[in-house]
């Protein structure tokens, strides 16, 4: 018997949205895919029912992956306008079972279920059967989550990662830090390991050079480092590169993810070229307080849509 469920992956930027269908075997495939900027919309509620007039049908259960906390019932995005109550969302969705979960426990949830050609492994290592699982994903912020191993199950663990502390390694990297240090309070990892990072590196590297960049859009950046080989922009992708490798690292580190680390986010697919190129696996393996992360496996996801994925796995019993 197969039963369909309404799945949505909301972002700061887009939001998508499929009818995913799961069958006894919890084999999952998503149907009517759609992706559209978030701003088009005020309220979670107009988007989901514009979405399924579009579509035509209505599914009695609905799995929604959020880039917020989702600690309470009240649910504020974390870069963004949107909120809700979670209490009041099947009633606005005429639905009778409506889940909120952070976006990336979906992120996570998708992890058990990717293979093949939905994964590029970077560098070494292998995996520990049944061991921990962290996923990162630079984008609008940088999303983490992860997947502990509790008996023949999994349990997801919400995490908002993205927003400790930047810790700088090296010379070049601390002026960098120092420049970005005077425009914020405090510099986290968000500020240097997202689509922003990417802008305030390459921004902190005019200073740095004299060659006085403005903060382009990350994509202007990929696309001079493309097309152009414009020397800022291919240094700015490959110190950020670097970044990520080392708060993978901490990341592999804090969960003890010996189940493998998993790269998400709109930003890494973009970069691919760049990204395969760069130092990642050899500052994810320099921390010498964490030797143990050098036998761990790190990949980039190439699945399009791990979240949906994800949020409907949620609904199978392989979660507690």
């Amino acid at each position: 018997m197969t039963s369909e469920l309404l799945v949505a992956d909301i972002g700061g930027t887009n939001v998508r949205f499929a009818i995913a269908s799961i069958n006894d075997e919890n084999d999952i495939s998503l149907n009517n895919i759609n992706m559209c900027p978030t701003e088009n919309w005020l309220y979670l509620e107009d988007a989901v029912n514009d979405y399924l007039s579009h579509v035509g049908k209505r599914p009695a259960r609905a799995s929604i992956a959020f880039a917020g906390p989702v600690n309470s019932d009240l649910v504020t995005m974390t870069n963004g306008t949107w909120e809700f109550k979670q209490s009041e969302l099947a009633s606005y969705l005429n639905m009778e079972e409506v889940k909120v979960m952070n976006d990336y426990c979906a992120h996570a949830c998708s992890m058990p279920l990717l293979k093949g050609d939905q994964l590029v492994q970077i560098g070494g290592g292998e995996v520990a059967e049944n061991g921990n699982m962290v996923v990162l994903g630079p984008g609008t912020g940088v999303g983490v989550g992860a997947l502990v191993s509790v008996g023949d199950k999994w349990k997801a663990v919400a995490s908002e990662g993205g927003h400790v502390g930047f810790s700088a390694s090296g010379d070049l990297e601390k002026e960098i830090n120092r420049i970005i240090a005077d425009e914020y309070h405090r510099v986290s990892i968000e500020e240097m390991v997202s689509g922003r990072g990417i802008s305030n590196i390459y921004y902190a590297l005019g200073i740095i050079n004299g060659t006085h960049n403005l903060r382009l859009h990350p994509a202007e950046i990929n696309k001079m480092a493309s097309d152009d080989n414009d020397p800022d922009s291919v240094q700015a992708i490959k110190i950020f590169s670097g970044m990520l490798g080392s708060f993978a690292s901490d990341m592999a580190g804090t969960f003890n993810a010996t189940g493998g680390v998993y790269l998400a986010g709109g930003v890494l697919p973009k970069l691919k070229d760049f990204f395969l190129d760069s130092n990642f696996r050899e500052k994810f393996e320099e921390n010498e307080k964490l030797p143990f992360v050098k036998d761990i496996e790190t990949h980039l996801i190439m699945e399009e849509y791990p979240a949906l994925f994800g949020a409907a796995a949620y609904y199978s019993g392989m979660f507690l």
